[in-house]
């Protein structure tokens, strides 16, 4: 049925399961471990200095870390023979390397319009993506419309710890002056 395969219980259990994978999986704490530190150092940084913004050499070094996860994930296939035949691992890892070009090219010659492309390239998106791209390939986690919905979740939860980090990190000296 479907509703069953759609329970709560069905979620959380694949909440689990990603939230989880790193531990389980150790051989993807070499890249996920600084993703995480510098999504949450980013964002200190954002939620002190709240006056500066995410200019074009962000953007721009953001998507280039969706080519050094590509890089590394299709490292990973490679070292375990998984590039010979098409299958949802290695179709993950593609569009995450055609994002990833799409993207920095799109910001080295500012193609797009600003607010799109800063949207596109801030922090959170692109290490949330990076991140669950990661999970995917690393882990035996299925990829279906479960994990989908589950990793919805926990982009939520990230976001969540985004938000709470930004109004308990205070604002500089300079920024409470103005």
């Amino acid at each position: 049925m479907v509703v069953d395969a759609f329970s709560f219980t069905g979620i959380g259990d694949r909440f689990l399961d990603l939230l989880l994978a790193p531990v389980q999986y150790s051989e993807m704490l070499w890249i996920a471990i600084p993703l995480v530190l510098t999504l949450v150092l980013t964002e200190l940084y954002f939620s002190r200095y709240k006056a500066e913004a995410l200019g074009w050499n962000s953007a721009y070094g953001n998507a280039l870390v969706l080519v050094f996860v590509a890089v590394d994930i299709f490292r990973y296939l490679y070292n375990h023979a998984l590039l010979e035949t098409m299958s949802l691992k290695l179709a993950v890892a593609i569009a995450l390397t055609m994002l990833a070009i799409i993207l920095t090219v799109c910001n080295f010659l500012h193609l797009l319009p600003e607010n799109v492309a800063y949207g596109l390239s801030a922090k959170l998106p692109m290490n949330f993506l990076a991140y669950l791209a990661l999970l995917l390939v690393y882990s035996e986690v299925p990829i279906d419309w479960l994990t989908l919905l589950a990793a919805a979740g926990l982009l939520i939860v990230f976001s969540a710890v985004i938000i709470l980090l930004q109004m308990i990190i205070p604002s500089s000296v300079e920024e409470v002056e103005y």
